[in-house]
C-alpha cells in the first residue's frame, strides 16, 4: 500500500514539473514571436493585433507566476496567435509600400529651386 501511494505522489510531482516546464519553454516562445513581431514594426502597422498580443503574453506572465499553468498555456496560445498576425501585417504593409514606391513630392513640399533661397517669415505670438 505505501509503495502504490509513493508511486503515485512520484507521479503527481513528475506531471506538474512537466508543466511548469512545459509552459516555461512556452513563455519563451510567445516572447520570441513578439519580439519578432516588434522587430518588423508590428506596433506602428498593426496596433490593435499588436496590443492583443502584448496584453495576453503579460496577464499568461500573472498566471504562471501564480503557478496557474493551464490558464497560462491558453493565454500564452492567444498571444501567439496574436503576434503571428500582428508580423503578418506589418509584413504586408512593408511589401505594399515597397511596391507602391516613393511618391513624387507636392509642388508645396518640393525643395526651392537652386537659384532660388527659401524664405520664412516670423512672426512674434504666431505658432508655425
Amino acid at each position: 500500500m505505501h509503495r502504490i501511494t509513493a508511486v503515485s505522489v512520484l507521479m503527481m510531482t513528475l506531471v506538474g514539473c512537466y508543466a511548469a516546464t512545459r509552459s516555461t519553454v512556452d513563455l519563451a516562445n510567445a516572447q520570441q514571436k513578439l519580439e519578432m513581431a516588434r522587430s518588423i514594426g508590428a506596433p506602428q502597422q498593426a496596433t490593435y493585433a499588436w496590443t492583443m498580443a502584448d496584453e495576453y503574453m503579460k496577464k499568461a506572465r500573472d498566471e504562471w507566476s501564480r503557478s496557474d499553468y493551464q490558464a497560462a498555456d491558453a493565454l500564452l496560445k492567444k498571444s501567439m496567435s496574436w503576434a503571428d498576425q500582428a508580423a503578418s501585417i506589418a509584413q504586408a504593409n512593408k511589401l505594399k509600400v515597397t511596391d507602391e514606391g516613393l511618391q513624387d513630392l507636392p509642388a508645396s513640399d518640393a525643395p526651392a529651386s537652386s537659384g532660388e533661397e527659401a524664405t520664412t517669415t516670423t512672426q512674434e505670438g504666431v505658432w508655425q
